[in-house]
């Protein structure tokens, strides 16, 4: 099957960035230590009421059939029962006539080690939805649909998914670990495969208004190992803007994102902004990538 040229090249960009990117199946996304229960479900916090996250990311914005992604999040804590309870759900879009959607239930159990060390162990479950409609691209030969080797039909995979992961935390620093997709020992079009999560970041206050809050995660899938390297600065714990280096374990100086953030905390509200570019060999291909994210507590 062909597609025609406008398509060709962006699935041959999708692929390219999928590799600069991680080549990881798992959504991409630079905010994701604002809110980690989709990667962990271990990270919901113990803050008392409810947490509501909501995060859009639009790659390559402008282009047509390029990929989107859309996140949610939502979590409550019970000091009773010294536990967290919340749901995640995104939508992923990957390219033309392909996405995922994975919807999951997520439960964490808090542990006080000591009064400033608090142990989180968490596990979710739902299902994971693949799609797959070959129609959606633009043959350049219609005789093509006859073919023995072209698939014509619409196809749709549903799979139980599970997640689990541990965090440890105090009021200066977190560090977590996590597997995602646990059952999935391989990837496909309609299922991801497994991804290991480890990560770590800091709180240091730098006098009175400014804060500094470093971050560091790693990521293994199957031969994919990534780095994701960064900092950002708070004024009054209320403004905070920041940058993160995305490399390849094997090619950092090849295949690597720098990522700019921004934003603001008011009362119970949290708005973010991100903006991808790519660096290093392949730097030609599009970096008109943006993220917001909005999250609320009650």
């Amino acid at each position: 099957m062909k597609l025609n040229i406008k398509k060709y090249i962006l699935a041959a960009a999708a692929a390219l960035s999928a590799t600069i990117c991680s080549a990881q199946q798992d959504l991409m996304v630079s905010q994701q230590v604002f809110s980690r229960i989709n990667v962990n479900p271990a990270g919901t916090g113990n803050n008392k009421g409810f947490d509501a996250f909501l995060l859009g990311r639009m790659q390559w914005a402008g282009v047509d059939n390029a990929p989107w992604t859309g996140l949610f999040n939502f979590t409550g804590y019970s000091e009773k029962l010294r536990s967290s309870f919340g749901v995640t759900a995104n939508y992923d879009n990957i390219g033309v006539g392909n996405s995922q959607t994975n919807a999951q239930a997520v439960y964490s159990f808090h542990i006080d080690l000591t009064p400033e060390y608090i142990l989180s162990l968490g596990i979710s479950a739902g299902m994971n939805v693949g799609y797959f409609d070959p129609l959606a691209n633009t043959l350049r030969d219609e005789s093509e649909l006859n073919s023995n080797t072209f698939v014509s039909e619409k196809e749709t995979e549903v799979k139980p998914d599970f997640n689990i992961g541990a965090e440890i935390s105090n009021k200066h620093w977190m560090a977590g670990i996590s597997c995602t997709h646990v059952t999935n020992d391989s990837t496909t079009t309609f299922k991801k495969g497994r991804h290991y999560y480890a990560y770590a970041r800091g709180f240091f206050s730098l006098g009175s208004e400014f804060d500094l809050a470093p971050l560091a995660s790693y990521m293994h899938m199957h031969k994919t190992n990534t780095l994701e390297i960064g900092c950002q600065a708070f004024f009054r714990k209320m403004i905070w803007a920041g940058a993160t280096w995305k490399p390849d374990v094997n090619r950092p100086f090849d295949m690597s994102m720098m990522s700019a953030t921004a934003g603001f905390e008011w009362d119970r509200y949290r708005l973010g902004y991100c903006y991808d570019f790519n660096i290093g060999k392949y730097n030609n291909l599009p970096s008109n990538t943006h993220e917001i994210l909005l999250s609320v507590h009650f």
